[in-house]
């Protein structure tokens, strides 16, 4: 068990999580193994139609929720750098009026990678699935069968992960991921809660990486450092490499990863926000190992030589909700 450990609070249906994915991405990539992550499901909305946040007119209508709800993702996206869908959300109905399910299915792909071995599929890979589909393609995900769809997209079996959706065990499990919540009085996605050697930091709503880094040094006396430097340079080999080991990445992602300064007054969308990012870019397309098309309110970069990554078209989504 490594001896830096990050848990993450989350709902996947909260913006400010799905605009966190840098930072994840960035702790990831340079710190490597020196630090093991978990995610605990936190529930955001159980019922939108008791819900209320009156600040953001979200909760009671549902309707009015919704149309309220992806004006906060677009104001949000300008902020974090993660796109998110321009067509209206319809994320909850009356049948579907909680994000209970998106969060019970991270759960269920996590029990599901456990019991499959080695080739099951990767339950973090799904969650990216989930919220991408959630905040960008505007898919109805508070439906088990679209969830299960998706889940299919990711090599599971749809049949046996609904089951697993439905499970006694996946239940406990979120039952006990809640209760660490109120534990820890976690109300904010995310939060993070840090460990090293018996010593716990939290911190609390949308934090930057270089805050998250702040702490770990602080924390562990500098013991945790980060990767090779030689790794973390923003050469297009490096930006190569790592668009190849994630598959699909979007700006804000790189910029982040290799702390590439944001340019004053541009939307954190764009591959043009960032000093030196679009030499690098044009240069891997020009390569042929990138390429690049609108996603959202922004751009996705993808590499053309990952086997594992299946960039989901919009007119997919639509054949998974029957539309």
């Amino acid at each position: 068990m490594k001896n830096l450990k990050i848990t993450v609070f989350a709902d996947p249906v909260c913006t400010w999580c799905w605009g966190s994915a840098p930072v994840i991405r960035a702790l990831e990539y340079r710190l490597g193994d020196k630090v093991e992550f978990r995610y605990v499901m936190g529930c955001m909305i159980e019922d939108i139609a008791t819900f209320s946040n009156r600040r953001l007119g979200i909760g009671g209508d549902i309707a009015l929720s919704n149309r309220n709800m992806h004006k906060v993702w677009l104001e949000a996206s300008a902020v974090h750098g993660m796109p998110v869908g321009e067509k209206g959300l319809r994320l909850f109905s009356e049948e579907h009026r909680s994000t209970a399910p998106q969060n019970i299915a991270y759960i269920a792909a996590t029990v599901y990678e456990k019991k499959g071995g080695e080739a099951s599929p990767c339950s973090k890979r799904f969650l990216r699935r989930l919220q991408e589909a959630t905040a960008v393609d505007a898919a109805h995900t508070c439906d088990v069968n679209v969830i299960a769809d998706l889940a299919a997209v990711e090599g599971y079996e749809p049949a046996r992960f609904k089951e697993l959706m439905e499970s006694r065990e996946v239940h406990r499990l979120f039952d006990e991921d809640k209760a660490l919540c109120k534990r820890y009085d976690v109300h904010t996605f995310p939060t993070y809660l840090i460990e090293y050697k018996g010593t716990e930091v939290m911190l609390r709503g949308f934090t930057s990486f270089d805050t998250i880094m702040q702490n770990i040094s602080h924390m562990t006396y500098g013991k945790v450092a980060l990767s090779n430097a030689d790794e973390l340079t923003p050469s297009v080999h490096n930006v190569a490499c790592f668009i190849e080991r994630y598959g699909s990445v979007y700006p804000a992602e790189v910029a982040t990863a290799f702390c590439m300064q944001r340019i004053s007054g541009k939307s954190a969308l764009n591959v043009e926000s960032y000093v030196g990012l679009p030499d690098i870019v044009e240069e891997l397309i020009a390569q042929g190992d990138v390429a690049m098309r609108p996603r959202g309110n922004g751009f996705i970069l993808y590499s053309r030589h990952h086997k594992n990554f299946v960039p989901l078209a919009m007119e997919e989504i639509a054949t998974m909700e029957g539309a």
